[in-house]
């Protein structure tokens, strides 16, 4: 495969369609510079999608369009086509998938064609399209299918200035990834990266299991409980049952009781009922005889004038009503009278906001007045637009009527050649037939054959007819195959094995080394962490605070707390003090010093609180004078008794923002930053980057372990687990190894034995085959009869060739005539007038959108005058509402002074009055109240009588009642022993006492005993799923391992080939060694690669001391390289040997020309010594300094 045709229109410097053959062997592009000859590789990325806008030394794709054509106010294309020559080979290896290949008239070799569009609007928009053999397809479709022919984006194909210079420039991470590129790793990478998202989905549910497994083990020893309060309730229940049985006794016994008390009741009741009606008769006669002494006394009272004192008692009432009346209305008023001047306001509120609202939609409304203006213009723009490209399309539809007439002559022509083709067909149909006959006539005399061999018994072996050795045969190769395709799978079952063997080998060599590295580096934190609990007191504290002394209240970090905001200043002001130990006095001190010494713990130091002495400090006032937040000691919160504590921890140490406000009171005060800087009394300051690790904290008694040391924790743990899978794994495929060479020894020696027993059968059937020789002689006539018919035919077949073949021109015409330009132009011009029309649609949408905004604005406007309008009538009801309101409230209080005034003389004319007639008053009074209390007497007994008759009969019913109970009372069929001494009310007693206490245990889950056993049960599963998903953690980490492990194996294998492929290159480019070099061989992955150089007669370099052609000539090494160990069909060069002295160049160019015999080679050069190695020269010039065009071609013999 190589490129045949690279055909650019529009493209960069190429104004026109510019067609450039290429053949296969080593080509050089030369011209002078700026002449477009690296447009021509441009355009090689361009249509293949090997590189971005960048990649072409453009901004953006539009600027990769012809700018002669593009600043001509109209939309233009760029096209670059590229046609590859295919082998048959990779013909039928593409025909196979489905793809059709077309091939060039009068070869063997197809064609494959590549292009792509660049369609930029004048609006400056640009569309981009891939297409496959005339078929359209994204970028990845198109990498797909180069990736079949060994053509890759990162397979260095095409290799610009900038590449070179790339390897030189680039850092040696980014140089060991081209290798990762070529080895796969980025697939391994993905796998990798699955296999963690899955890993991650499994601990998820791992721990979403062990939160469940926690809940139900709970919830059992819940239940467990329950259970036993469940059996204690069903006991008492079955005790309340059995008291219930005794009630029915007892109440019996005591609905006796109470019927004999209500029958003696009942007769002491009639008694007293005798007794009431005798007083009731005396009572009567003694009320007639008040009723007159009192009638005569009202009589007396009413002659002294008790009626004007009524009526004035009357009318005083009836104006002090009227008064508290009035009151309430003036209240009332008073009330609407101030609701009334809120309405006012809030109205006049209102008014004031639809009038801004009212001028803010007159200012919208001016706008989209505006905006829709100005969508009309650009409708009608886009209207005349539209009104040429229809002038267009109608003009090219009437150019094409000659077209027309082409057509159907070629069409003509076709079908006259098809009536000549048909009659010739039908013959060769009939000599077909013919054939077909004497074959079977010949398939006759075989089978005559067949039987007389058949009949003769002297070709028997074994026991065998010839026909049985036929059949014996083809058992015997069944055999032989089958015995052939065990031995190929059990060798690759055991290549395989073995391969997994030496996977699994090499896995847990990492994973040991990981393991060793990853111990000693949890040996040295812990180490590092022992030292500094050692340093900072912290092991000691820790040895007397586990020591549980009384008087030991804890370290001064867990005394106290402090803000988020302030901890890293106050946690550095105070240092190691942090870690000291806080007591209640000297003697708990010298305590703890001793237990130290005795345990050999270590020193600490004691803060005794009854000998501390207490500082005083200025006030935070002072604090802020000085632009500080405040003292240290002032922004940590603690208990009262602990106060000299953290006074004698802090001092007189003031806390500001930053360094610079600090500064200004430097040598006056001790001072410490938010960041952590501490400026001394002395001058002396400390500060830089805060510490990444420190032991304690405000508020944390302990240290907590660092995060570095639990993920080291974390991944010991998993690596043991791997490691006791992996060896079990190892040792189960050692088992399977030797098994496998068991059985596959054992196959190749059956294998060999078929092998035997087919030879023998093959020499008997070639002792019988000379045997047939005399019976073969008979068929001859026959077969000759049967060549002079294939004479005949194969004849005829090349006169129907020869026909088929002019058709096919025909209809080659005919298909060519409809891809003519002309039907395309119609196309291209009815695609661009929907286009516009498209447009068109789209600015007369835009229009009628502005319209209807600017519709819904007037209407908004309108509404909002019409709502102000409103507002202002509200607005003058309320003030007229207003004045009425005082005027009534005038009036109002006019009245009340009125009936005020009417008051007190009413009550003058009552006061004169009752000294009149208060005598003969009293005495009245006094016999009414005598008679009053004599008839409530009487209405007492009668009362008392009323009641003690309703009392009888209540006493009958209960009696009827009670009768009735004891009828309906069933007693149980075991009648419980009930004590005489025990009623009703003690029975009732203790059944509330045992109800309560049922109550008590209520809520009860009688399920529970169930639901405990099935809780368990449900729990051993869950521990089940829990080991399940642990293996399939385990599973999943060994995968990952795995996948590491294949991942290094392949870079290390590209790595290795790359490096001998450039030890040998550049040898032969600068007589000198040079090798590739990994910055950490032990893990490769993670560090970068080197080019190490020795040219001759110097000494060993990197790249980064080499001179610029030294560079240049090592970065080609390294490419070609990167290309022999993945090998394309093509590559192209672009000025690489610019940075090259004359002598370098012709080694290159040796270089090149050698490759060339492997693929085809496009270099871009102006050298004479690369140009005169070359196979062909193509020229480039610019004419006119506008387009590049293509001069000719100048070829040279091999």
């Amino acid at each position: 495969m190589y490129i045949k045709n690279v055909e650019l229109t529009r493209f960069k410097s190429f104004g026109s369609t510019v067609s450039i053959p290429l053949l296969t062997g080593f080509t050089v592009v030369s011209g002078p510079n700026g002449s477009g000859k690296s447009n021509i590789l441009d355009a090689l990325l361009f249509a293949l999608g090997l590189a971005g806008s960048k990649g072409m030394r453009a901004d953006r794709l539009p600027d990769l369009v012809n700018q002669a054509h593009s600043k001509k106010g109209r939309m233009v294309e760029a096209i670059v086509t590229v046609t590859f020559a295919l082998e048959e080979a990779e013909m039928a290896a593409l025909q196979s998938e489905g793809v059709e290949i077309p091939t060039a008239e009068g070869q063997t070799i197809g064609e494959w064609t590549v292009m792509r569009k660049l369609r930029v609007t004048t609006q400056g928009t640009y569309t981009s399209t891939y297409y496959i053999n005339g078929t359209p397809c994204n970028l990845s479709e198109l990498h797909e299918q180069l990736a079949k022919f060994r053509i890759y984006p990162e397979g260095y194909n095409v290799v610009l200035q900038g590449d070179v210079t790339g390897i030189i420039s680039m850092n040696s991470r980014e140089r060991r990834e081209i290798i990762d590129e070529l080895a796969g790793v980025g697939e391994f990478d993905r796998k990798i990266s699955t296999a963690k998202d899955k890993l991650d989905d499994v601990k998820a549910q791992e721990e979403r299991f062990r939160i469940v497994e926690q809940e139900l083990i709970a919830n059992k020893e819940k239940l467990k409980s329950d259970r036993v309060k469940a059996e204690k309730y069903k006991a008492l229940r079955l005790e309340y049952e059995r008291m219930e049985a005794s009630e029915a006794v007892l109440q019996q016994r005591e609905i006796t009781y109470q019927q004999s008390l209500r029958n003696v009741e009942l007769v002491n009741n009639r008694e007293q009922c005798g007794n009431i009606e005798k007083s009731l008769a005396e009572l009567s006669q003694v009320i007639e005889t008040g009723t007159v002494q009192l009638n005569e006394l009202s009589d007396r009272v009413h002659t002294l004038g008790e009626e004007e004192y009524l009526s004035v008692s009357s009318n005083l009432s009836g104006q002090q009503a009227e008064l508290r009346g009035l009151q309430r209305q003036q209240q009332s008023l008073t009330s609407s009278y101030q609701n009334n001047q809120n309405h006012i306001v809030s109205t006049q509120e209102e008014i004031d906001q639809l009038l801004r609202e009212s001028e803010e939609l007159e200012s919208q409304k001016q706008f989209k007045e505006e905006s829709a203006a100005t969508a009309e213009k650009a409708r009608d723009q886009q209207s005349s637009i539209v009104s040429q490209y229809r002038k267009e399309v109608q003009a090219i539809a009437s150019a094409s009527s000659e077209w027309v007439r082409q057509q159907t002559q070629l069409r003509q022509d076709v079908d006259s050649a098809q009536a000549s083709l048909d009659p010739q067909k039908q013959e060769q149909t009939r000599l077909r037939e013919v054939l077909n006959q004497r074959s079977l006539q010949l398939e006759s005399q075989e089978k005559e054959l067949k039987e007389i061999q058949a009949g003769e018994g002297r070709y028997a072996v074994d026991m065998l007819s010839n026909q049985s050795l036929e059949d014996a045969l083809r058992l015997q190769e069944a055999e032989v195959s089958g015995a052939e395709a065990l031995v190929q799978t059990l060798a690759k079952n055991l290549a395989e094995a073995q391969l997994e063997v030496q996977l699994q080998n090499e896995t847990i060599d990492r994973i040991t080394q990981e393991q060793r590295v990853k111990t000693r580096q949890l040996d040295k934190l812990e180490a590092q962490v022992q030292a500094s609990r050692e340093v900072q007191g912290t092991r000691a504290s820790q040895v007397v605070i586990e020591a549980n002394m009384s008087g030991v209240y804890g370290l001064v970090a867990q005394l106290g707390l402090v803000e988020p905001r302030y901890q890293l200043a106050l946690e550095i002001c105070a240092g190691g003090r942090l870690g000291n130990l806080v007591v209640d006095n000297d003697e708990v001190a010298s305590e703890a010093i001793a237990l130290l010494k005795r345990e050999r713990a270590g020193r600490a130091t004691f803060l005794p609180l009854n000998k501390l002495n207490a500082a005083k400090f200025p006030s935070r006032t002072e604090a802020q004078r000085l632009g500080a937040i405040d003292y240290a000691f002032n922004l940590v919160t603690y208990e009262d008794r602990y106060q000299d504590v953290f006074s004698f921890v802090f001092g007189n140490t003031l806390v500001f923002e930053n360094l610079t406000q600090a500064r200004f009171h430097i040598g006056k005060h001790r001072m410490v930053t938010l960041e952590g800087e501490i400026l001394e009394t002395s001058g002396a300051m400390t500060g830089g980057s805060a510490p990444l690790h420190s032991s304690l904290h405000f508020g944390n008694a302990k240290p907590a372990e660092s995060s570095e040391t639990k993920q080291l924790r974390d991944r010991l743990l998993e690596i043991d687990q791997m490691l006791a899978s992996l060896n079990h794994r190892l040792r189960g495929a050692l088992t399977g190894i030797a098994k496998y060479e068991e059985q596959l020894q054992s196959a190749r020696t059956t294998h060999r034995e078929s092998q035997l027993k087919r030879d023998r059968i093959y020499e008997q059937i070639e002792r019988n085959s000379r045997d047939r020789t005399r019976l073969q002689d008979q068929i001859q006539q026959t077969r000759a009869a049967i060549e002079i018919g294939q004479s005949q035919l194969s004849t005829l077949d090349g006169n129907i060739a020869e026909l088929e073949a002019k058709l096919l021109v025909k209809r080659a015409e005919l298909t060519e005539l409809e891809k003519s330009g002309t039907h395309t132009r119609w196309l291209q011009a009815q695609d661009a007038m929907q286009g516009q029309e498209a447009l068109l649609n789209s600015a007369e949408i835009e229009l009628r959108t502005a319209k209807q905004q600017l519709g819904e604005l007037e209407n908004k406007h309108k509404l909002a005058l019409e709502k102000m309008a409103q507002r202002q009538v509200r607005l003058q009801e309320l003030r007229g509402t207003q004045a009425e309101l005082m005027n009534s409230t005038s009036q109002i209080q006019h009245q009340i002074k009125q009936t005020e005034a009417a008051i007190v003389s009413y009550q003058a004319r009552l006061d004169v009055l009752e000294q009149t007639i208060g005598a003969a008053k009293q005495e009245r009074d006094a016999c009414e109240r005598s008679l009053r209390a004599q008839q409530q007497q009487l209405q007492q007994q009668e009362w008392q009588l009323q009641k003690n008759r309703e009392r009888q009969t209540e006493l009958e019913q209960q009696i009827a009642q009670f009768t009735e109970q004891l009828a309906q009372i069933e007693l149980p069929d075991i009648v419980p022993e009930v004590p005489e001494t025990m009623t009703l009310e003690q029975l009732q007693l203790e059944q509330r006492r045992l109800l309560k206490r049922i109550q008590s245990m209520e809520p009860v889950n009688m399920m529970a005993i169930a639901e405990y056993e099935a809780t368990s049960q449900r729990l051993d599963e869950l521990s089940s799923r829990l080991e399940t998903l642990n293996q399939e953690r385990t599973e999943l980490l060994i995968r990952i391992e795995n996948f590491t492990t294949l991942r290094q194996r392949a870079f290390m294998q590209a790595f290795d080939a790359v490096n001998g492929h450039f030890k040998e290159i550049f040898n032969e480019l600068s007589d000198g060694d040079g090798y590739l070099q990994l910055e950490n061989p032990n893990a490769p992955l993670s560090g970068g690669l080197t080019l190490v150089a020795h040219p001759k007669g110097k000494q060993v370099q990197n790249l980064s001391s080499m001179s610029g052609g030294e560079k240049s000539l090592t970065a080609l090494s390294f490419i070609f390289a990167l290309q022999r160990y993945r090998p394309s069909p093509f590559y192209a060069f672009d000025e690489v040997d610019m940075f090259l002295d004359g002598s370098n160049v012709e080694r290159l160019s040796k270089m090149v020309r050698k490759q060339a015999n492997l693929a085809q080679f496009i270099v871009v050069s102006l050298r004479r010594p690369m140009i005169e190695a070359s196979e062909r020269t193509i020229g480039v010039t610019q004419a006119r300094g506008e387009h590049t065009q293509v001069l000719g071609l100048e070829l040279r013999s091999s």
